[in-house]
């Protein structure tokens, strides 16, 4: 128990005493064991000072005789040591006593400060009544600083309070206050003409402000609010000469945005149209090549079969391998064309995806061997152990990320022969770094690269649409991860694919450090 707890018998002996109650009252163990009698634990108390100064022997008496009573009592004793104990004792039916000790010092301590935040929050109190007073008077003078005209007036329109700007608009021989006079009345004296039917309609639509003109060259706007009293109203007169003058600069500048985006809704539009004539074109070239494959594979199974023109089988099979390569291409490359037009047609501009738990690190190997297949002039060398088996994604998309930017390193590093892949998990995410050393990108351009059509400098002279890695952050991104980039020109370019895992992360070098 975190109390401490003694428990007398009728001849007020100690037989139980928890280690707590030892050690809040500070009894020694060889006492405590020796099952003592209530006055032996009084009297070595007293002899210590535990009760303050005064007869050691009187001091026992006393508790003795209240002991024998074997009233219930529950008070509070501060030790020699500081701390506070609350004990609270409780007679049992057989004769014996209960008493538990529950150290309270903390308790008081808060208590103590409580009373203190209590004083200082009244000084504080008063403090801010005294900050409010001058915050009054400070109000005061801010509502005359103010550029805008101000006035208040009360439930029937009554002038109650106007500040500089608002007499030097109405100037007037004596103080509007003390003038008592109606707002309508005086800005149909001294107003513009219409200004007057203008409050009037404030009055009943609020939300509504009105604008005049000043003179020749000057333009108000006047309004009017509730300051949080329902029976008073707060009129403000505006300059807006200024706003008036940007307004209609403003309004010609929006006219040639107007024709400008409409000129690009129709570039736009036309650009959708191409993509959609184009990928249903790709569709009818797919198909004759897919048709052809089957018809290869069917004629080679004959020849297979054929005793006459039996052939190599290792030949049979190589050619079987590519056969399927090709069908699979094609598949991919329909279904592709398939997500793609689906996007294009979406209103929503979403990229919608076919989550499921999926085999990535298989994923990742056969796309790195099939680009090393189709690759002859570079090593494509990975580190895929660390990389997580699955993941929920799109396959066929993020299989179409992976070999976008393995074709970009190839692409882009025709002064080496090696690309680096590696796979593992790092904060949350599965990580897939693809790393080059070819011509690499101006670091004032990597904002830009994921940008449709956009293509880095450094890439002149050689062929490409500015797409790909549009597309690849597109997918990364609808798939809740980040695709990150990091280059520096004649060095190499790093990219990580990062698609969220809940494995546990790694602590690989950063893809800053992977370029240096």
């Amino acid at each position: 128990m975190h109390q401490g707890i003694t428990v007398m018998d009728l001849q007020l002996r100690l037989v139980v005493v928890n280690e707590t109650a030892c050690r809040l009252l500070d009894l020694p163990r060889e006492l405590v064991e020796q099952t003592p009698g209530l006055e032996e634990v009084l009297r070595f108390n007293a002899l210590r000072g535990e009760y303050g100064p005064g007869d050691p022997e009187a001091q026992v008496r006393e508790r003795l005789h209240l002991a024998r009573q074997r009233k219930m009592h529950d008070f509070e004793r501060e030790r020699p040591d500081g701390t506070v104990l609350r004990i609270q004792g409780t007679p049992m039916p057989d004769g014996g006593f209960v008493t538990i000790y529950t150290d309270v010092t903390e308790a008081r301590r808060q208590k103590d400060a409580v009373n203190e935040a209590r004083d200082l929050l009244e000084e504080r109190l008063q403090e801010r009544t005294a900050e409010l007073r001058r915050g009054r008077d400070l109000l005061a003078s801010t509502v005359n600083a103010v550029n805008d005209g101000l006035v208040v007036v009360d439930e029937s329109g009554r002038i109650i309070l106007t500040n500089n700007t608002f007499d030097r608009l109405f100037p007037s021989e004596r103080s509007w206050t003390d003038s008592g006079e109606n707002i309508v009345d005086v800005l149909q004296r001294l107003g513009p003409a219409g200004l007057a039917e203008a409050l009037e309609g404030l009055e009943t639509d609020p939300e509504t402000p009105s604008e005049f003109r000043f003179g020749t060259r000057s333009w108000y706007r006047v309004s009017c609010s509730p300051p949080g009293d329902e029976d008073t109203m707060i009129y403000r007169f505006a300059d807006i000469t200024t706003f008036k003058l940007q307004h209609r600069a403003l309004q010609q500048h929006t006219d040639k945005l107007v024709k400008m985006l409409r000129n690009e809704q129709k570039i736009n539009e036309m650009q959708r149209e191409f993509v959609s004539m184009a990928s249903h074109e790709f569709r009818t070239p797919l198909a004759i090549i897919d048709s052809n494959a089957q018809r290869l594979r069917r004629l080679l199974d004959r020849h297979v079969a054929s005793a006459a023109n039996a052939i190599d089988e290792d030949a049979a099979a190589a050619l079987t391998r590519r056969l399927a390569n090709i069908r699979e291409s094609v598949d991919r490359m329909q279904y592709l064309i398939n997500r793609f037009l689906s996007f294009t047609q979406h209103q929503s501009g979403a990229l919608e995806l076919e989550l499921k738990e999926s085999a990535l690190l298989p994923l990742v190997k056969a796309v790195c061997q099939r680009q090393q297949s189709l690759c002859t002039t570079h090593l494509i060398q990975t580190d895929l152990d660390a990389l997580p088996e699955t993941a929920q994604i799109d396959s066929r998309l993020i299989e179409q990320c992976i070999a976008n930017v393995l074709a970009n390193a190839v692409k882009y590093s025709a002064g080496s022969d090696r690309i680096r892949v590696r796979g593992f998990a790092e904060n949350g995410y599965a990580v897939i770094r693809i790393e080059d050393d070819g011509v690499g990108i101006p670091e004032h351009e990597i904002p830009k690269i994921f940008n449709r059509y956009f293509r880095a400098s450094t890439s002149s002279g050689i062929p490409g649409t500015g797409i790909g890695l549009h597309m690849t952050d597109m997918i990364v991104s609808e798939h809740r991860g980040k695709l990150h980039v990091a280059s520096q020109v004649g060095r190499g370019t790093v990219v990580e694919i990062r698609l969220p895992q809940a494995a546990a992360p790694a602590d690989p070098p950063t893809i800053n450090e992977a370029i240096s």
